[in-house]
């Protein structure tokens, strides 16, 4: 009881905090570029730390710790992907984005290829965050409910009113401070946490030694210091590196990153300085988490009896399904549904790896601010994907299409109204659909195909009569990747994110010598736009 009560006021006490950073900040918005940009005045220190914070959310916290524990080091080496594509970001193609003083990633496709490309962009862009902001509610409701036994309804209501409250008073100001507190928390917790854990193991050596005599079915026999084995094949370790890599490159919620940096240097050493930061630390925590959890004999068993219960759930859901297929004598269907739900009842069991490891490893007080860094970390990555919505519809859609002379005061107004609505609509959509990894593994298949290489050409190969070769790119893109997710359903282990980005490259390549003039058609009429160098700081 005494446990319980130390992590719910740990919680309590975190969810204050945050309301009164978001009034707080709430004073200091006083334009549509406070609320949406933060003055565009944020010190270097800081885009490094709510660019990680950001980074850092649910699922690279924990759903990487489960992954772990039940993929070994595989699952740790592709999140490297992430923290590389930040470098890369941060170090070739931040400060560039930050010269041009744009407000979204729609302003961007605009200036450089015209108002086509800008409504793909736009829609992307929205499908991606608003997909994005679904899954993070709904991983403050699962964890909150795995974790402290709070209804799933009732956490995702709480847990979301608490992120909408704050993003929607204090904008991206508010974002950003919460940020930073926890970047704090969730830095600090985990490097405490895998550093007292390896020791209590007894270095890798001891814990290896420790795995061998466990059992290993919810593990799946899947070896624990190599890249690849039964479950994850090299193919599909390479491709999902490629994917990660890809998956989340200058998405919204990291291009404003860029965007609210001081000036160049700033955008170059924040968002560069994250990704350095991370790779040094995030795969190795979360890989020293993972094993330990694995290695501990307490552990494996309680996580062993909630897979046999969630085998057990998953197969009675689907009894009927199997039955037909047995039925008709279909082997291979009925073998593919019982893999799926092997591995359903596998990934839902080892979701509460991160508390319960955090609960047998440590008193009731440091495991109550572990409870709060948890949520913590999705809340970081919600309240980007809150704040990014609101931009969106105030600079993309309302400004452009419904009011193009409306004052800044209405802007506001707008991105305010939005951010509120948008938050309320993803907390509902949660109580609907709960599942996390299909909802963000939809939005990251179609994000690398249509709108990293549009980016890549915009920024190093630019020239206008290769506006038409990017906009065809971009529909090759994600037709190859709608019909490589869902009507070859991913052969080969090959990501439709992968597969799309290939194909979207080829046609561009194959469209270059058909577009050897400037485009005269107005949807591919480049906008000129006010183009700034940005401060130097």
């Amino acid at each position: 009881m005494s446990g319980t009560f130390c992590e719910l006021g740990a919680l309590v006490v975190y969810l204050v905090i945050l309301l009164w950073i978001g009034l707080r900040s709430g004073r200091q918005v006083q334009t549509s570029i406070d609320y949406t940009l933060a003055g565009r005045n944020v010190p270097w220190l800081i885009v490094l730390a709510t660019t990680a914070a950001t980074m850092v959310g649910g699922g690279a916290s924990v759903g990487s710790v489960a992954k772990v524990y039940q993929l070994g080091l595989a699952a740790a080496f592709i999140t490297a992907a992430w923290h590389l594509q930040l470098i890369f970001t941060g170090v070739f193609l931040a400060p560039r984005l930050r010269g041009l003083n744009l407000i979204t990633v729609g302003n961007f496709f605009e200036r450089r290829f015209g108002e086509l490309a800008r409504r793909l962009s736009v829609l992307n862009c929205l499908v991606f965050m608003g997909g994005a902001l679904v899954a993070q509610m709904a991983a403050i409701g699962a964890i909150t409910e795995s974790v402290l036994d709070i209804e799933y309804q009732t956490a995702v209501l709480v847990g979301g009113a608490v992120v909408v409250f704050y993003a929607t008073v204090g904008g991206i100001r508010a974002v950003v401070k919460t940020d930073v507190l926890q970047f704090v928390i969730l830095v600090g917790g985990i490097a405490t946490a895998s550093a007292w854990l390896l020791y209590r193991g007894g270095g890798f050596e001891q814990i290896q030694q420790q795995l061998s005599q466990l059992p290993s079915s919810l593990t799946q026999d899947q070896p624990v210091f190599a890249l690849s084995g039964p479950t994850w094949s090299t193919t599909r370790v390479v491709t999902l590196f490629c994917s990660f890599f890809l998956g989340e490159m200058l998405v919204p919620a990291y291009a404003v990153r860029c965007f609210i940096a001081k000036g160049r240097r700033a955008a170059r050493w924040g968002v560069a300085g994250a990704g350095l930061f991370l790779l040094i630390f995030h795969p190795i925590a979360i890989f020293t988490m993972g094993v330990a959890a694995r290695s501990d004999e307490q552990i494996s068993g309680q996580l062993q009896q909630r897979y046999d219960e969630k085998l057990a759930e998953q197969r009675q859901e689907r009894a009927a399904e199997l039955d037909d297929l047995v039925r008709r004598g279909v082997r291979a269907d009925v073998d593919r549904v019982e893999k799926e739900i092997r591995d359903q009842a596998a990934a839902a069991a080892s979701q509460v790896t991160f508390p319960m490891l955090m609960r047998s490893a440590f008193p009731p007080v440091f495991s109550g601010v572990m409870i709060a860094a948890i949520l913590a970390a999705v809340m970081s990555s919600a309240d980007s994907c809150l704040s990014c919505v609101g931009t969106i519809v105030m600079e993309d859609i309302y400004r452009p299409h419904v009011n193009p002379a409306a004052s800044d005061r209405t802007l506001l107004a707008v991105a305010r109204w939005t951010t509120l609505l948008g938050g309320v609509a993803a907390a509902v959509a949660a109580l609907v659909w709960r599942d996390i990894v299909d909802i963000l593994e939809f939005v990251y298949d179609f994000w690398a195909p249509t709108m990293v290489w549009p980016f890549l050409v915009g920024i190093f190969w630019y020239r206008r009569e290769r506006i038409a070769a990017v906009v065809f790119s971009m529909l090759a893109g994600t037709g190859a990747t709608i019909v490589w997710r869902f009507v070859l359903e991913s052969p080969g282990d090959v990501s439709p994110a992968l597969f799309g980005f290939a194909v979207a490259v080829v046609a561009w390549i194959v469209a270059l010598p058909l577009c050897r003039q400037s485009p005269t058609n107005r949807w591919l009429q480049p906008v000129d736009g006010p183009v700034g160098e940005g401060e130097e700081g």
